[in-house]
């Protein structure tokens, strides 16, 4: 697949997690590694997902550096960057705050499973604490929880969700599940 395709397969699911009602504005942020070369490519910041288009995508190293494109990466990128390097499964990463699991994140040590099907999937997911956006503490936070190769979701106090995967399908339909299953749980609550 040529970089053209990549960037244009990362912008379609950037707008379907935005039709998804999953992000809003220009929060959030999604990469993948570009195959065959220690590099990525991330939403840059200021970009929304729900118009976003392949000259709002910039490709860096994993160490942060610049490499093409015309925006600034995402403020993100270290936590990005830090789980292709920790995780050699994972080639796309999705960051988004979908208002249940937010909700969620905001008063659970983790996602509580109610479903048969959550529970095979998605395994456990975690809330990982309150970090700056962009900060060495938030990427450290995140690379600790994503050290477990089983990892696939994470909550972030505050600062909604985080799912990785083979690639963008399986990254965004962990993302979908997670959003779908915090649904159900605060629902479950309801008397």
């Amino acid at each position: 697949m040529d970089i053209q395709k990549i960037k244009e397969e990362l912008v379609r699911y950037s707008r379907m997690c935005y039709d998804r009602g999953m992000i809003c504005a220009t929060g959030g942020n999604i990469s993948c590694r570009v195959p065959g070369e220690e590099a990525i490519l991330i939403k840059g910041t200021g970009s929304a997902f729900s118009d976003m288009t392949v000259d709002d995508v910039v490709k860096i190293d994993l160490d942060g550096n610049h490499l093409e494109g015309s925006v600034q990466k995402s403020k993100e990128w270290r936590f990005h960057a830090g789980i292709y390097k920790v995780r050699p499964d994972v080639n796309a990463v999705i960051h988004i705050h979908p208002p249940y699991a937010t909700a969620i994140a905001a008063n659970h040590e983790e996602l509580p499973l109610v479903t048969n099907h959550a529970k095979g999937y998605l395994k456990k997911v975690p809330t990982v604490g309150i970090s700056g956006s962009g900060s060495e503490e938030l990427a450290e936070n995140v690379l600790k929880e994503y050290s477990d190769p089983e990892r696939v979701v994470i909550l972030m106090k505050e600062h909604g969700l985080t799912s990785v995967g083979p690639d963008f399908r399986k990254a965004f339909f962990m993302a979908e599940m997670a959003e779908d299953t915090a649904k159900i749980a605060l629902f479950s609550k309801l008397k």
